[in-house]
């Protein structure tokens, strides 16, 4: 998705780009980073598997963009952003992207920002308080029923908004309303953006 929007807002800048991530084979991946690329786009593990076989230098990097800190962390990366870092040349642009900043973000920000501006979009909110947020520990085969109770204990005059992992699940979970007689409105708005 990146790589296309790139493309498209980069068309009449005639700048070259190239995508490397895991789980494919790296051969189609080595060939295009040997042609040259003015901007990369890469996940942190398989960027550092092309670099520590040679593949990929990072002596002409000027700007360095840290997309998504925040879900790198959760997701376990941060040694390799680590890994990554200290493999860059000193002189630079980072650029550093984050929805929040929990304080591990903040930490690594500091360790690689150097006079850092710091730009917020909007301040961090809170829910608004008309909005019941709840957290249930359920088994998987049991959250069909536990939907159910909650929707019944709620009363008609409700509003719920129900998210689901994948369009498999949300199809499961509006034949299990069908069959409850629930009346629902059912959008996949991801799939429009």
């Amino acid at each position: 998705q990146l790589v296309g929007n790139i493309k498209l807002y980069g068309e009449d800048l005639h700048l070259t780009s190239a995508v490397i991530f895991g789980g494919v084979n790296m051969n189609n991946q080595i060939k295009a980073s040997k042609q040259g690329f003015d901007i990369l786009v890469a996940t942190p593990g398989r960027l550092l598997d092309l670099v520590n076989q040679g593949h990929l230098k990072f002596s002409q990097l000027e700007i360095f963009v840290l997309d998504e800190a925040d879900r790198m962390l959760d997701m376990g990366f941060i040694n390799d952003v680590k890994k990554i870092i200290a493999k860059l040349p000193k002189e630079r642009q980072t650029l550093f992207f984050s929805a929040t900043m929990p304080k591990d973000v903040a930490v690594l920000a500091a360790s690689i920002l150097n006079n850092p501006v710091r730009v917020e979009v909007t301040p961090e909110s809170t829910t608004v308080e008309k909005i019941d947020q709840r957290v249930n520990l359920v088994e998987k085969a049991n959250k069909p029923l536990l939907l159910k109770s909650i929707i019944d204990s709620e009363g008609d005059d409700s509003l719920f908004l129900v998210f689901s992992k994948t369009k498999h699940n949300a199809n499961r979970i509006v034949e299990f309303l069908e069959k409850q007689n629930i009346p629902f409105i059912y959008g996949n708005w991801l799939s429009s953006i």
